[in-house]
């Protein structure tokens, strides 16, 4: 038989599917620089764990030849179909194609899987040595019992005891294992499955005999194949495709590496599967059917991240660790790590780990996460460092404001201060024992609407909680909650509706309240016009300002509440007089001259009226009349001998004045003759 020499461990971990091969050429990488064995690099890296990898490395130790392979595998017979779908070498509908031939032909499977390019003679011969291994009961390094005790599960001599009572049994050798004490049942299922993927490997080496293989990197394919025994044979042709394994290849134009029987491939997309196949041809051209499919998987790997806690965060009791994950084609499952031991394993979003730090020292964690996608690809999260810190010690917390027995209205701030040894998580706020409010922040208020509720009597309470649970409550603080709702009522008391106002006229109005009146504002024509804070309520409006004519007044009366009260509207008429009156002396005449007691006259007139009309002798006023007709008893005796100038002025509501024209008499009292 053809040696198989001796298999490399990487190559037989991505066989099994133990590790991605990302995973791999990271781990490769670090190998470079730090000389160390490729198990302990993924061991280091969290990719395997101590006791897993020593399963591979018994692969590698028998798989120097075919014989070697074959002998090697364990579990139950399984049919040539099921191994080729359990190694991925064909897809459960080729499956089905291939039976669907066989009863078609009559041919014996394995013969349909040859002439359909599925296997080499030589792939299966070994795949048919495999399946009669199989049923041997023969000791080998796969079976459960010599994987329970590699890696470390049970000792030989519990194993050994398993088997002598397994004998007497007749149960199975891991229900005799658990039965006894030796190992859980979480130990037998994961060596089980450790168990598959070492089958995988020896599957996959098997099937490397006699057929195109492939390695691959990130964007190059190398792929080896074996030549043709056909001597008509000049060369050869790869074709390949992304994302699909149907045939005939609808991908790039095949490439032709003529008589070469490797090809390396490059410029490929790492986020896209690719199948490749070969074809040879003769001089004519003439291609063969397509070799044996050999599939390469995306290798773009998930990105992950640890969403909840956040680094630096305190943490305890049992804290809901939360983690996102995206993949360019799904994400498969999620792994949760403390400390580097894997804790967890979620595989639908939203991904969440209940982590019960009841149980843990105090001190520092860190928590990290692996995305995996259907390729094997695995992506790794930041680290996120936190501090298990669980206490017994509850929050101290105390009501701040408002102060005990206030009397509240409209909007309160009620704030709170809470410590903790360890830190606080939240507060709450109850009113009347029932929940109002929770805040995560400090400083921890609450502006609580006292409209929301009927006036009266309410107590205010805090609790305060930290990460572990504890809690805390404040005294109890009471309040008095009145809310005025009533509104002032309010009435313009002058002028009164219906007025004529000239000149500055004062407006006022008449407000109560049940509580207090704060202010009263004044419209005119719906315009705020002036503002009263003090009784009485008025403002000075000057309708000089204003031109002729009707107006509207209003009056609005506010509380401390807010509440408005509106008055009766009042509608006056402003009529501003600018035309001043007409006087003129009427008596004495112009020239005349007087003596004794004379009555000194004057005539008024004005469009709207005349107020009254001041007399003067030269430039001293000496008497006024309000009343026609307007005259002045004038003493003449009072004043020497002489000529005097008399004038009148007259003056309306309005203010307007006029001046008569100078008048000038003569007084003499004095006989002509007579000495005084």
């Amino acid at each position: 038989m053809r040696s198989f020499f001796r298999r490399a461990l990487g190559q037989i971990l991505i066989d099994g599917k133990f590790v991605s091969r990302r995973a791999l050429n990271r781990a490769l990488e670090q190998q470079k620089q730090t000389h160390e064995l490729l198990g302990g690099v993924l061991v280091r890296m969290g990719v395997l764990s101590p006791s897993d990898i020593g399963a591979p490395l018994m692969v590698q130790e028998h798989l120097t030849s075919l014989e070697d392979a074959v002998k090697l595998a364990a579990g139950q017979r399984q049919l040539l179909g099921a191994l080729l779908v359990q190694s991925g070498k064909i897809t459960a509908r080729q499956l089905d194609e291939a039976i669907a031939e066989q009863h078609r032909s009559g041919e014996r499977l394995g013969q349909v899987f040859v002439r359909l390019g599925m296997l080499t003679e030589l792939q299966l011969k070994g795949l048919l040595d495999l399946q009669h291994n199989q049923e041997s009961p023969a000791s080998n390094p796969l079976r459960l019992g010599e994987l329970l005790v590699a890696t470390g599960q049970i000792s030989r001599q519990q194993l050994d005891q398993a088997l002598a009572r397994q004998k007497q049994t007749g149960q199975r050798l891991g229900e005799v294992i658990v039965s006894e004490g030796f190992a859980r049942k979480s130990q037998i299922n994961h060596v089980v499955r450790l168990q598959k993927l070492c089958v995988n490997s020896v599957l996959a080496a098997i099937l490397s005999m006699g057929a195109m293989t492939a390695t691959a990197s990130a964007s190059t394919v190398s792929l080896q194949w074996d030549p043709s025994a056909d001597a008509s044979v000049v060369g050869y042709k790869v074709h390949y495709q992304a994302d699909s394994q149907t045939t005939p290849f609808l991908g790039p134009a095949p490439i032709d590496v003529q008589t070469a029987t490797t090809a390396s491939v490059a410029n490929l997309d790492p986020s896209h599967s690719y199948s490749f196949a070969v074809t040879a041809y003769d001089a004519s051209g003439i291609e063969s059917t397509y070799s044996n499919i050999v599939s390469v998987p995306e290798m773009q790997p998930p990105v992950t991240s640890i969403t909840y806690p956040a680094t630096s965060t305190t943490v305890a009791g049992v804290v809901s660790v939360t983690a996102d994950a995206t993949d360019n084609v799904g994400v498969t499952k999620i792994e949760f790590y403390v400390n580097g031991v894997l804790k967890a394993t979620d595989t639908a979003s939203p991904y969440v780990f209940s982590w019960d730090t009841t149980a843990l020292a105090p001190g520092s964690y860190t928590l990290m996460t692996k995305a995996y996608d259907a390729a094997g690809n695995v992506g790794q999260s930041q680290s996120v460092t936190v501090t298990v810190a669980n206490d017994t010690q509850a929050p101290t917390v105390s009501v701040t404001s408002p102060s005990n027995n206030l009397t509240v209205s409209g909007s309160v701030s009620i704030a709170a201060s809470a410590t903790d040894n360890v830190g606080v998580s939240r507060v709450d706020f109850y009113l009347n024992n029932a929940l109002l409010s929770s805040t995560n922040m400090a400083p921890y208020t609450y502006n609580w609407n006292t409209k929301t509720v009927a006036n009266g009597v309410y107590n205010i309470t805090a609790k305060a909680y930290d990460a572990a649970g504890n809690i805390g409550q404040s005294q109890t603080t009471t309040v008095n909650v009145f809310n005025d709702v009533i509104a002032p009522t309010v009435s313009l008391a002058s002028p009164a509706s219906s007025a004529t106002v000239s000149g500055t006229v004062t407006v006022t109005a008449n407000a109560t309240d049940n509580v207090g009146v704060s202010k009263v504002e004044f419209y005119k024509n719906g315009v705020l016009v002036g503002t009263s804070t003090l009784a009485p309520y008025s403002f000075s409006w000057n309708t000089k300002l204003d031109a002729n004519g009707t107006y509207t007044l209003t009056a609005k009366a506010y509380d401390a509440a807010g509440n408005v009260g509106v008055s009766q509207s009042s509608t006056v008429t402003v009529a501003n007089d600018a035309i001043a009156p007409t006087v003129a002396i009427t008596y004495p005449t112009a020239g005349a001259t007087v003596s004794g007691t004379v009555t000194v006259t004057a005539s008024a007139s004005d469009n709207v009226g005349v107020s009254k009309v001041d007399f003067y002798i030269g430039s001293t006023l000496v008497a006024t009349d309000t009343l026609g007709p307007y005259s002045y008893s004038w003493n003449t005796t009072a004043y020497p001998d002489g000529s005097y100038t008399l004038t009148a002025k007259a003056y309306d509501a309005a203010g307007n004045v006029s001046q008569s024209a100078s008048m000038s008499v003569t007084v003499k009292n004095t006989r002509a003759g007579k000495k005084k």
